[in-house]
């Protein structure tokens, strides 16, 4: 094993949230952190623009609400993947009168989490992600 591959076991894996909710980020703070994983967040567009520019650490998938005020998710993802191309994407809508995939832009590869979602649907979601990203790499 590579001095690389022994870093990534010891390291939890890091999830940038972006959602506009306040409590939403605090509770899949929580329960990230309880599942092995760290966290980061911003609530719009441009502030996700901003962590993904300032943020030095390594981040291994983006957790992308679909509705933003400031900008669709599909786009915001897109301008992070800009900068970063290693990242691994799951989008989350509590939309359910709209199909994400035809009116957001997504293409349906992407991996989508519906609102409201348990504690280890999103553990097992992100792990897949972060995993089927890490096969392409």
């Amino acid at each position: 094993m590579s001095n690389q591959q022994a870093e990534e076991l010891k390291r939890k894996p890091v999830v940038f949230f972006v959602d506009d909710e306040e409590g939403i980020r605090h509770v899949v703070r929580r329960l990230l952190r309880t599942r092995g994983f760290d966290m980061i967040g911003a609530a719009s567009a441009e502030e996700a623009a901003e962590v993904i520019d300032g943020f030095e650490g390594d981040i291994d998938v983006v957790l992308m609400d679909i509705n933003l005020p400031d900008g669709w998710g599909a786009r915001v993802a897109q301008r992070l993947i800009a900068a970063r191309p290693d990242l691994a994407v799951v989008y989350t809508t509590g939309l359910v009168e709209v199909d994400p995939i035809q009116s957001g832009g997504l293409v349906g590869g992407e991996l989508v989490l519906r609102k409201p979602f348990t504690g280890d649907q999103l553990a097992d979601v992100l792990t897949r992600a972060i995993e089927t990203k890490r096969g392409r790499s």
